[in-house]
């Protein structure tokens, strides 16, 4: 298995309900793509990362359908295991480390450093 990106998501479904953010640990096993939803016991697989993230998509409708019509809602939080968490944590801090890399890069280039010193940083919530 090799871990190959990890993605926060929102599952909609129709007007009706929509998710809080998931977290998606993509990985490649004997030749497919395995979208593997943190928060849930659900994976799916696909051929391509998109195919494997939309059939997730209908696994974790279908997973909430079945406890809803179960009466199992309080069961849904079922946490993937330590070694896909620390996975996905490591391909975020790589991300994370390439694009503020890529953005000092990107101000040095257009020779910002003297701008930037002079102007107060403003903070954005998201």
């Amino acid at each position: 298995m090799k871990y190959i990106d990890a993605k926060r998501v929102r599952i909609k479904i129709g007007d009706m309900w929509e998710s809080p953010m998931l977290n998606v640990l993509l990985s490649e096993e004997d030749g497919v793509v395995v979208a593997r939803c943190l928060e849930f016991t659900v994976s799916a697989h696909g051929r391509l990362e998109n195919d494997a993230i939309e059939s997730l998509a209908e696994a974790i409708k279908e997973y909430v359908l079945t406890a809803i019509e179960n009466k199992t809602i309080h069961a849904l939080y079922d946490p993937a295991r330590q070694k896909y968490w620390r996975a996905f944590k490591e391909i975020e801090k790589k991300k994370s480390i390439a694009l503020l890399n890529k953005s000092i890069n990107l101000s040095l280039k257009n020779d910002y450093f003297q701008a930037m010193n002079r102007t107060e940083p403003e903070l954005i919530y998201v």
